[in-house]
């Protein structure tokens, strides 16, 4: 199988319910949308992270203004946080901070280790958001829901009823095989167009050793010569990729059981005349483990398969056939009647015949269908020297295997509804089930028909002999033990491509692979066909991207209402009364830490412009004025220090500032000593006791730190 065309691909909108109801809501677009939304994906994350550290900052300056007495780490720091400033900005101012106070106060970097630690989390948390939109869509390896106006319900004995084989099973048949033998394989990893296909790459299926299936006559000796292939119960929904809903689902098993028959007393030499009315020319091989059913004995049903006695004895190749004995057989498949030894009353028989020819082997093989051990010489002349080789202990060697299958639907309230283990059932064999939706109808009575046309025998009769990859002209190297394994094995994968590729070939319609289809295509008539028609995914390696609705509506939401909510608390409910009043005084901290009014505070201190709006956001002057460029010194201090007049002085000098006016002045008829318009000198040093606040109260000088 390959890739499903692009026409068929849904656009627009549709749900995997694999994935639920709402997280499996999904907008399937063109590959250049998507690109799109990808870009307005990442902005709107961006602007979502943005505003929600805005108010972040916001609620972490509340909680610190608590009014009480702080040093100047702390108020830097709060008016820092009045700034909003970015994550990383935040993080380098943090640290300039906590550098230069690092002498003045204690633990100044531990104190910034919290703003930077969220800043950190928040750049981190930013860029992982970035990061996370991408898969919110997905554009590479995406599953589709096929989208087909030839879907169409194909009737299993309108397809067999004018000829011996399928024409939709003949024209999926090279592609079947291809992906078997690609995507099949015993490797934990599998090529990339194997991945790109269906909704499930492969279906797995166990293996073990087990009893005969038979009676003990037709198995070799051992406890175990079976070998069994079980594929447990098998969901719709998960491994054939149908998107349907839970309660809507069909699980399906099968599991076949094979063993090495014994060949002795079940080959024979026949000459011409045995098949004289069958029009066979010269000797013929035939293999006898059952006889076809409604055939007349002179045409020799009980030939179970037959191959020219010149083939065996001169083909240089193995060759294969199969068939089939249905334990409820019907009209559109002839079959054989088994062996009575080999009759079951709950499976289906298939037989496997692997014609060994004349091949022969530089090695014994022990290996129970290619037993090899006739030693011969094979003289190579040209001087080479002769090789001693192992032809095979028979001209051919036969698998039997029992194939069974198990239908499931599940039940409200209860145990899944299941059937027996048993062969392919009858048409009629959905009236069994209670309440069955229309829906599971329709794909029971698709797997009831598959089960009709694909079989682990189908490898066999196609051909297909893995021993072939070993063998050069007439000579092999040799096989393993358990090579008999390795073929049954192979035959069973592609049972499993065939159901794969048949189910798909279903819903994107038969028509499209299989020109002769209308002879056996039924109309889409009722609510299950369309359901069905609706119902599956698939893969594609490009060409489109999935968004999820739910990520696209949840990153717009989340950003629109952490937009809204900056707007409202940030620029507009702070500043009203009843707002206010409620956070005071922590909002008057918030709006006084402003750059606005930091500003005013500095013109105030240099004692230009009479200012209004003292409280709100953006103070402005009484009236027009013309303010001068505030000046780089220290604005003017003026402080009362009672009975120390010149320490204070002498302190003020040797801190290396420069007093520009000294008064004394009476308070309360006390003498005291003012110092006003104190500016830094130009050769002043690096002050480091200065005091951090000065707060001025009658007869003494309050050094105050936070």
């Amino acid at each position: 199988m390959s890739e499903v065309d692009d026409r068929f691909v849904k656009k627009g909108f549709w749900i995997d319910w694999s994935r639920g109801s709402v997280l499996g809501q999904t907008l399937t677009v063109d590959a250049q949308t998507g690109q799109l939304l990808v870009a307005l994906l990442t902005i709107l994350s961006s602007i979502a992270t943005s505003q929600l550290w805005n108010l972040f900052a916001f609620f972490y300056h509340q909680y610190r203004a608590n009014g009480e007495y702080a040093d100047g780490l702390f108020w830097q720091q709060q008016a820092l946080l009045r700034t909003l400033p970015a994550p990383t900005a935040l993080m380098a101012d943090t640290l300039k901070l906590s550098w230069m106070w690092r002498t003045k106060v204690s633990r100044a970097l531990l104190r910034s280790s919290i703003p930077f630690s969220a800043a950190l989390f928040f750049s981190i948390a930013a860029l992982a958001a970035g990061v996370s939109t991408s898969f919110a869509i997905d554009n590479s390896n995406l599953q589709i829901l096929v989208d087909s106006p030839h879907c169409g319900r194909f009737n299993y004995t309108r397809m067999f009823a004018n000829t011996g084989g399928s024409t939709l099973l003949a024209a999926l048949d090279k592609s079947v095989n291809s992906y078997a033998m690609n995507c099949y394989q015993n490797s934990s990893s599998i090529p990339a167009p194997c991945r790109n296909t269906f909704s499930n790459p492969r279906i797995f299926f166990s293996a073990e050793a087990v009893p005969c299936p038979w009676d003990d006559a037709m198995c070799l000796a051992g406890k175990t010569p079976a070998w069994s292939m079980d594929s447990g119960l098998l969901d719709l929904r998960t491994h054939f990729g149908l998107n349907i809903q839970v309660d809507d689902t069909v699980k399906f098993r099968r599991q076949t059981t094979c063993n090495v028959l014994p060949i002795e007393g079940h080959i024979f030499f026949r000459n011409e005349s045995y098949f004289s009315t069958n029009g066979f020319v010269g000797a013929q091989t035939t293999i006898e483990y059952g006889a076809y059913r409604d055939t007349k004995p002179s045409l020799r049903p009980e030939a179970t398969f037959v191959q020219s006695t010149a083939l065996t004895n001169h083909q240089m190749a193995y060759g294969s056939d199969g068939i089939m004995s249905f334990l409820r057989p019907d009209q559109s498949y002839l079959g054989i009647d088994p062996l009575p030894e080999m009759r079951r009353e709950d499976a289906d028989v298939a037989l496997m015949a692997v014609w060994l020819n004349t091949i022969s082997y530089y090695e014994p093989v022990d290996d129970p269908l290619f037993s090899a051990h006739q030693e011969t010489i094979y003289v190579s002349g040209g001087g080479y020297p002769n090789d001693t080789l192992y032809e095979s202990d028979n001209v051919a060697g036969v698998v039997g295997c029992a194939e069974q299958y198990q239908f499931c639907i599940p039940q409200n309230g209860k145990e899944d509804f299941c059937t027996e283990l048993s062969g392919s059932p009858l048409e009629d064999y959905t009236a069994d089930f209670p309440q069955l939706r229309p829906l599971q109808l329709r794909l029971l009575q698709l797997l009831r028909s598959i089960t009709r046309f694909l079989h682990i025998q189908d490898g066999a009769a196609k051909g297909n002999i893995l021993a072939e990859d070993s063998r050069t002209r007439f000579l092999s190297q040799g096989l393993p033990d358990d090579q008999w394994i390795k073929e049954v094995v192979a035959w069973e994968s592609l049972v499993w491509a065939g159901y794969q590729a048949v189910i798909s070939a279903a819903v994107i319609g038969p028509k499209v692979f299989d020109k002769f289809a209308d002879e056996y295509t039924e109309p889409m008539t009722d609510e299950g066909d369309r359901e069905l028609c609706q119902s599956l995914k698939m893969r594609k390696s490009g060409g489109f991207a999935n968004v999820s609705v739910f990520a696209l509506a949840f990153i717009t939401v989340f950003a629109v209402v952490l937009t809204v909510c900056n707007l409202l608390v940030l620029r507009f409910l702070i500043f009203l009364s009843k707002f206010r009043t409620a956070l005071a005084p922590r909002i008057d901290s918030w709006i006084q830490d402003g750059v606005f009014q930091l500003q005013r505070r500095a013109f105030d201190a240099h004692e230009q412009g009479t200012w209004i709006n003292l409280d709100q956001e953006i103070p402005i002057t009484f009236k027009r004025q013309h303010l001068k460029e505030l000046p780089t010194e220290s604005s003017s201090v003026e402080s009362m220090a009672k009975g120390r007049p010149f320490a204070m002085k002498a302190w003020l000098k040797r801190s290396g500032t420069t007093l520009t006016e000294e008064t004394v002045v009476e308070v309360d008829d006390e003498e005291v000593f003012k110092t006003e318009k104190i500016g830094r000198s130009s050769k002043a040093s690096i002050n480091t006791d200065a005091p951090v606040d000065m707060d001025v109260e009658r007869g003494e000088l309050h050094q105050t730190k936070v």
